[in-house]
């Protein structure tokens, strides 16, 4: 691996559980990273992590603050390596802070729930988006600057061109220290197959919780909302076979019902969302795209729809309490 450099340095944006997980794996590794979230933070800011059962571990974690930048700026920290952990939602807000500051060839690291919220132009030419796909990496936060990682799976790692390796030895080289941070990361050329098996998972667990206000574990456990399960699921299915995902999906039910008990303890990050109170979620980015490319291929799926038109009545009724 490179040594310590400024080209070296993980640039992570989003100070939610994920965010605050990738930061503390990989400075413990002696990487360098820098924390960005809406609000400012005490530079460095105290951070706890802890892994399961192990003891709480508390750190100095380093943060820099988006300064932007207008035409013919150069203020600010010039980027080669951005993570966006940020919601769905706030992806746009987080590529016009940073975009500016991103130096050619840079690598930006899209590691969202769902599909449907780059825009186009919103990045400029010359860099690299690359799509990560959680598929059972878990953490919560129990308290704003306290965060505990309860599942460690594959984190797929791809592109919109579908390339069968990665497109730099840069890219390669993240992958290597990812992994020797204990991340399961790995080049996959089917990262769309991945990310819509994901939306399949995240739109049953997702919604459902928000509408019963349940940690994970309690969809297996309450007979009204395992049937539910079961039944988003099925329809699930047939919207990735008609998406020409149904060979990967294999069984969705099974796998949807691993992360469940996985992350049992956990709340869903929409549930996280819906405890905010300010009426944002990424239903449109995950309920709404599966409901949508439902329709375009012509498959019924109206429990989706019912769940999708429960939740986010909870959220509207969260908004204006």
């Amino acid at each position: 691996m490179k040594s310590g450099s400024e080209t070296s340095i993980w640039h992570l944006v989003g100070g939610g559980a994920i965010g605050m997980a990738l930061a503390y794996r990989l400075h413990a590794i002696g990487e360098q990273v820098r924390l960005s979230t809406r609000s400012t933070l005490p530079d460095p800011v105290e951070l706890t992590y802890r892994y399961g059962d192990t003891p709480a571990v508390t750190w100095s974690c380093p943060t820099e603050q988006s300064v932007g930048r207008s035409a013919g700026e150069v203020a600010g920290p010039t980027v080669n390596r951005l993570v966006i952990t940020t919601k769905a939602f706030s992806v746009a807000e987080a590529l016009d802070d940073w975009g500016p500051m991103l130096a050619p060839e840079a690598r930006v690291y899209l590691l969202q729930n769902g599909t449907g919220f780059r825009r186009p132009g919103d990045l400029p030419d010359h860099v690299r988006p690359l799509i990560v796909v959680n598929s059972g990496f878990a953490a919560f936060r129990p308290a704003a600057r306290s965060v505990v990682q309860t599942a460690c799976e594959p984190l797929w790692v791809g592109n919109d061109a579908g390339d069968a390796a990665p497109a730099s030895p840069e890219v390669s080289d993240d992958l290597d220290r990812l992994v020797a941070a204990g991340f399961l990361a790995e080049w996959t050329p089917s990262i769309r197959a991945h990310q819509w098996l994901k939306i399949g998972v995240n739109a049953v667990i997702n919604p459902l919780t928000a509408i019963f206000g349940c940690q994970n574990g309690a969809l297996l456990e309450r007979e009204d909302a395992r049937q539910l399960v079961e039944d988003l699921c099925a329809e699930n299915v047939q919207v990735l076979d008609a998406l020409g995902f149904g060979g990967e999906a294999g069984d969705l039910l099974s796998a949807t019902q691993h992360i469940i008990r996985a992350t049992a303890t956990n709340i869903s990050s929409m549930l996280a969302d819906l405890k905010r109170g300010d009426g944002q979620s990424e239903l449109e980015f995950i309920n709404h795209q599966l409901i949508r490319a439902a329709a375009d291929h012509g498959v019924p799926v109206p429990i989706n729809r019912k769940i999708h038109d429960q939740a986010a009545a909870v959220f509207l009724e969260s908004r204006s309490a």
